[in-house]
């Protein structure tokens, strides 16, 4: 079995790629998906209440993803406590899944679509780590269709690290500056490197 991450910045086209290796028989785990499970635990929503407090909470008492993202995103200090409570969690459950895929006796390719894989170094979670890129207006233009506002994007695509800064720690590229279509066959095109 072989590990591949798929890390990049905020609507670079991670979720993409990672679709065209599940279509290809990979098993794919979604780190984004995985937090948003956290977050609607009672552990997790509480120490998020301690945090942050009442107004990210919705009145039925879960985070508002979107309350909790205007406050993280614009006080630097809010964010890495934000990250010191649910990244260890998000990993340690990737952990635990990828070891019931390996306990299953399974021999392919598991993909970790996780943005925020390599983003303070190497990392234990992959054997080889793809960094998905785009420009940055190309990103806030997806982030737009999102809902989100312009000064929302922003402070998004700037919390993360440069690609530059992450690329240190990747194995391949996947330069996604051009249409949907051509980041599929730039993805088909490594799929073949990689389980060549």
């Amino acid at each position: 079995m072989i590990v591949i991450g798929v890390a990049g910045g905020i609507a670079s086209g991670k979720s993409t790629a990672a679709r065209v290796f599940e279509q290809h028989g990979a098993r794919v785990l979604d780190a984004d998906a995985i937090g948003h499970d956290l977050l609607r635990t009672e552990g997790m929503r509480a120490e998020i209440r301690s945090a942050f407090g009442e107004d990210v909470l919705t009145a039925e008492g879960d985070v508002d993803r979107r309350a909790l993202g205007r406050v993280v995103f614009g006080d630097e200090q809010a964010r890495q406590r934000l990250n010191r409570l649910v990244r260890p969690a998000i990993r340690a459950e990737i952990r635990r899944r990828i070891a019931g895929i390996r306990s299953e006796g399974y021999d392919g390719v598991v993909v970790v679509d996780a943005p925020l894989l390599v983003d303070t170094g190497p990392t234990d979670l992959a054997d080889r780590v793809i960094l998905v890129t785009a420009p940055a207006s190309t990103r806030k233009e997806r982030i737009l269709l999102r809902g989100l506002t312009g000064p929302e994007a922003e402070a998004r695509i700037a919390a993360q690290e440069p690609d530059a800064k992450q690329a240190r720690w990747a194995d391949y590229f996947l330069e996604n500056d051009g249409t949907r279509d051509e980041l599929i066959e730039k993805t088909e095109a490594l799929w073949k490197r990689i389980v060549s």
